[in-house]
């Protein structure tokens, strides 16, 4: 137990004695990624629309207020027909053509909008992600458009109702969030190679440097230490340490 406080205790020191060295690792890898996280921060925003998908033979919920349960069962199928189609260039294709000013490829339409079902009923959602809110809101109320539009054509006897429209926010959000994940795993891998290279140097470094060195080096005991001392000039004046006997026992003076 007590060899082991002893190299715990010499750790510490290692760490004491090349502290700068560690912390100019450190800051220099945390600033990094801190820069590269905030260099490479891209924020999205997000627009949707909600339509309501329905079938000519089913009833019409606006005036009757009333769906079976098969018919919200047929509904919620046909809408994960609809999420794929959409996302095709049967449709992004014509969402270019009437839209030129949107300026963007049908590629860039598919990459940016996903579909999804309101909790299984014949409620869909059209939402378009994109750098920013104008375009993301332009974009996702064109491809709605175009879809309302075509439906009837594609599958005859089926309908789309739009149901809520994007609009622009006077405040939006991004939906993604910045985060400090890179920051973080710099801090701590930075850390953890600091210091094993500060004992790696340690390990390496065959100088005396302490009383504790001439002991275990030398073999002798140290009668006593000369600390440097600085001259006004700036100038740094030690004196030589001397060695001797007294008795019968070598002793070392060490600066």
């Amino acid at each position: 137990m007590k060899s082991e406080d002893i190299d715990l205790r010499e750790y510490f020191r290692i760490v004491r004695r090349r502290l700068w060295l560690i912390l100019l690792i450190v800051l220099t890898c945390t600033i990094g990624a801190a820069w590269f996280s905030y260099k490479t921060y891209v924020p999205l925003y997000a627009a949707q629309t909600k339509l309501y998908v329905n079938s000519a033979d089913a009833e019409d919920p606006f005036s009757r207020g009333i769906m079976t349960i098969g018919q919200i069962s047929s509904g919620g199928g046909v809408i994960e027909t609809y999420k794929e189609i959409i996302r095709t260039p049967i449709i992004m294709d014509k969402v270019v053509e009437r839209y030129p000013q949107l300026d963007a490829s049908t590629e860039e339409l598919i990459r940016s909008v996903s579909v999804h079902a309101l909790n299984n009923t014949s409620v869909m959602i059209i939402s378009v992600t994109g750098p920013s809110h104008e375009r993301a809101v332009m974009m996702v109320n064109a491809i709605t458009d175009v879809f309302v539009s075509e439906l009837p054509k594609i599958s005859p006897g089926h309908s789309a109702v739009l149901l809520t429209e994007a609009k622009l926010s006077a405040n939006p959000g991004p939906v993604n969030e910045q985060h400090n994940t890179y920051i973080i795993l710099a801090f701590m891998a930075s850390l953890i190679v600091s210091v094993g290279i500060a004992i790696l140097l340690d390990v390496l470094d065959d100088r005396i440097k302490d009383e504790a060195d001439v002991v275990r080096v030398l073999g002798v005991s140290t009668l006593a230490s000369v600390p440097k001392t600085r001259l006004r000039s700036g100038r740094t004046r030690s004196r030589k340490g001397s060695q001797g006997r007294i008795g019968e026992e070598v002793y070392a003076a060490v600066k």
